[in-house]
């Protein structure tokens, strides 16, 4: 309660500072003959380097008023169809100005020409199409000094939570994209790269919730593409940044971009550093059966740290031989180097829940994590009407290199050894190789019509060998055949696609269709189990939308996904928590397949609905499960479910409570009714989940900003899963210097360290609840600094064909 008081008080003495430190600026727009002008824009811009700070449109009588702006000096500029742009005198608004009221604005009409007359309308900030919503930046007051991330959170039906990690519409997995390719970072490597990348740098953002048969089939989490602005002013720009953090233990990064243009070539670069020392607390106690009877358990507590040193860089260049031709070079690496500590005690029960003996496992690893890639590309564009083709040629490489030690002592009641030591060594060498050739072809048509069609060839060879030896006798090294393996993939998948649009005054209509054929063979040369699959798959798409008027539109849309396991998840590697408890991959794994239905509707280009259902057969189900013919021993891997029936509404509604004070509020509610069998247990289950997301933004007086959010998710039932409700607290301060070229954030994210993760599994002869701990809650102050033009293009995040095999990779 002391701390809601004092939030509350906060909030209200903010409330009264700006009040008393903001203004009025008003003025009415007439024509030279005196009479109102309505509609016209009025744009209120920094005098110091002309950026936007607010704009208004004026009403019937031509008058217009912008409130509650901070002191300083600004310009107005004001433009209306048919006349020509006025740019008015400078305007010093002090603390002491109660109002300003400017002096009429008269506009002077324009010539037109009657043969070519050019109609520009202003963008709604909100945009529905047949096949996605898009997220018009530059028509956003708000977005003006954010970045990329920034205008993510404030976008409909899309969550950024406290980790960063990207959802839509309650659902994770997303694959984002720059520029119509998909970009195969992740997790924090994702969001680093998307807060160096300015609003200004971009034209829209484009959510696409069921993309159309142009894409991978994989996917039906959905896609965030960002496109970016295509200036062609020449020059060099970039940005340096710098970032610690402090949870329980600390974290710090670094990074560089650089970016050269002149009109024959556009070179490009990237480099990051960081270091994040993290910890992983689990507490789990694990309940065994046989026939309902009671066996044993046990008490069990893991603790892990986990040191990161990343480095990653990438370099590339866009080569322009003519007005019509673009040739571009991209490489990219990766090295990722940890060396893990977890110490493991376990307090041993039999049939009663009493104490019965002790074994604590001891893990001792060094891992080293590799990946480079390298894509070629060419676009020829043939004419201005978007009639272009483009190719891709990508080859990347992933690898890893890890020794394990792990080392168990067994003890009675008293601390006396029971059992002689269990020392377990491990090398694991990973190598996986990916080739991929892809081609796409547009073709605009008579009518405000488009023809699309593509091609796609990937290769996949993966290798994993995993040795372990049984060191327990000292000076002996003895080869453990029943959990070593070394296993031996290849993939080849061959694709191909085309698509149709037409849009038409009010409606619009998009139909696709994509073919996909894969060729995948598995082998483990330990046991000799070995599998060979084929199988092609259609997968159609339809959209349709229709615009009522300016304050309503709606859209349908259905699709066939498919969502492949990564090459994680289908590798067999065994990672050991302890002798009774390991993590491994299922070289058995299916690919999942769904049906998706969407119904989409915006009001006044503010207010979104999307209600939206879908079937998927093999669902892939993370399970924590007792393993078979083993004695009290459990592994943490992915499964085929039968089904899973998904329903969600989902409301996104962004306003201003004030002049000063906006909030972006997402709202997602879904139903999830999982079937299927494991561990001879049944499992028919669902439940209505609610997840609210909010966030409030302050503008304060010299280039202060301030931000608060919250987040709350109901219990959840995830497969055999029953996940508690979470929730987190978040804030963070932000000053912006030269010019607005430089920013200082202070961030803490779940203040309270709520947003923790415990649930109960349950199976017919196994029983386990667990509460995890982590550093959620973190303390982090950063600083960027951009340099150079700040209209030089961005350079082209050209990523190319294979980042589908990429993002698998990744796991």
């Amino acid at each position: 309660m002391k701390q809601l008081v004092s939030l509350v008080l906060l909030l209200a003495g903010m409330h009264s500072f700006l009040i008393a430190q903001s203004v009025a600026i008003s003025g009415r727009v007439n024509d030279s003959a005196g009479m109102p002008i309505e509609a016209a824009t009025i744009s209120l811009l920094y005098a110091a380097d002309s950026s936007l700070v607010k704009m208004e449109l004026s009403d019937a009588t031509g008058r217009f008023e912008f409130s509650g702006i901070n002191t300083g000096r600004f310009l107005v500029a004001v433009t209306a169809m048919g006349y020509e742009k006025m740019f008015g005198n400078p305007i010093e608004a002090s603390a002491t100005s109660s109002g300003i009221e400017l002096p009429p604005i008269t506009l002077v009409g324009s010539a037109i020409n009657l043969n070519t007359v050019t109609v520009t309308a202003r963008k709604p900030f909100i945009e529905r199409r047949s096949d996605r919503t898009i997220v018009n930046v530059e028509s956003s007051i708000l977005a003006t000094g954010s970045t990329a991330l920034d205008i993510l959170e404030r976008s409909p039906g899309v969550v950024v939570d406290q980790n960063d990690a990207i959802s839509l519409r309650g659902r994770s997995g997303v694959i984002v994209m720059i520029d119509g390719k998909p970009n195969p970072m992740s997790g924090a490597d994702l969001s680093n790269f998307l807060r160096t990348l300015p609003s200004n740098s971009i034209e829209r953002i484009e959510l696409i919730t069921n993309p159309s048969a142009k894409y991978d089939a994989a996917g039906n989490a959905g896609i965030i593409d960002i496109r970016l602005k295509k200036d062609k002013n020449l020059g060099t720009n970039g940005s340096v940044s710098a970032n610690y953090g402090q949870g329980v233990y600390p974290k710090a990064g670094t990074g560089l971009t650089l970016n050269h243009r002149n009109k024959k070539v556009n070179v490009f670069g990237a480099y990051n550093y960081n270091f994040r020392k993290g910890m992983n607390d689990l507490r789990l106690y694990r309940t065994f059966f046989n026939n309902e009877a009671r066996t044993g358990a046990y008490d069990q507590r893991n603790y892990l740290t986990i040191p990161y040193h990343t480095q990653n860089a990438r370099v590339g260049a866009d080569f322009f031989p003519n007005k019509k031709t673009v040739i571009g070079v991209v490489a990219s690496g990766n090295l990722n180097r940890f060396n893990p500590r977890a110490q493991n005690s376990s307090a041993v029960e039999g049939p009663e829940p009493e104490v019965v003996s002790y074994f604590g496992t001891t893990n001792r690893s060094k891992d080293r994590w590799f990946s480079w890639a390298a894509n070629a590309n060419v676009k020829r564009t043939f004419n201005d009407k978007g009639h272009e083709l483009t190719a891709d040629l990508d080859l990347a490489e992933f690898g890893n290199q890890t020794d394990q030690l792990f080392t168990t002592l067994y003890t009675g009641l008293n601390g006396e050894k029971i059992l002689p030591d269990y020392l377990l060594a491990g090398d694991l060498q990973g190598h996986l190789t990916i080739r991929s050739l892809k081609s796409d072809y547009v073709l605009p048509l008579p009518g405000k019509a488009k023809l699309e069609a593509g091609v796609k060839a990937s290769i996949v060879d993966a290798d994993n060998d995993l040795q372990f030896f049984d060191q327990s006798v000292p000076g002996t090294s003895v080869y453990d055949s029943t959990i070593s393996n070394h296993f031996i993939y290849q993939e080849n998948i061959n694709a191909g696609y085309v698509n149709y649009s037409q849009e038409w005054a009010k409606f619009s209509v998009q139909a696709g269709l994509r073919a996909e054929n894969t060729h995948a063979e598995g082998t483990q040369l330990v046991n000799g189990d070995n599998f060979d699959r084929k199988y092609t798959n259609l997968f159609p798409s339809l959209f349709l939308n229709y615009k009522f008027s300016e304050k309503y539109e709606t859209g349908f849309n259905v699709s066939r996904r498919l969502d492949r396991p990564s090459y994680q998840q289908l590798n067999p590697f065994k990672k050991f928590l302890d002798p009774s408890t390991y993590s491994a991959g299922n070289p058995y794994l299916n690919p999942q397949f769904t049906w998706a239905v969407e119904w989409t509707q915006t009001f006044w280009q503010k207010l979104n609905i999307n209600l939206a259902a879908s079937r998927t057969t093999d669902n892939i189900t993370q399970v924590i499960a007792p393993v078979g013919g083993a004695d009290r021993v459990t592994i943490q891997t992915d499964s085929n479910l039968t089904t899973v029936d998904y329903a969600s509404l989902t409301v996104n509604y962004n306003f201003n409570i004030t002049p000063w004070w906006s909030t972006i509020n997402n709202f997602n509610s879904w139903i999830g009714q999982y079937s299927g069998n494991l561990a001879n247990t049944t499992l028919s289950d669902g439940n209505l989940v609610a997840h609210f997301f909010t966030t409030h933004n302050f503008k304060l007086k010299k280039d202060w900003s301030a931000e608060l959010n919250f987040n709350y998710k109901t219990r959840e039932i995830y497969g055999f899963m029953d996940l508690n409700p979470m929730w987190g607290l978040g804030a963070g301060v932000q000053k912006s210097f030269f010019d607005r070229r430089a920013t200082l954030k202070l961030a803490v994210t779940d203040i309270f360290w709520q947003n923790l993760p415990s649930a109960t599994i349950r199976f017919s002869d196994y029983v386990e609840t667990f509460e995890v701990f982590r550093e959620t809650r973190v303390a982090t102050v950063s600083f960027n600094y951009r340099f150079g033009s700040n209209d030089v293009q961005q350079a082209r995040r050209r990523q190319g064909g294979a980042e589908e095999e990429k993002r698998r990779a990744g796991g």
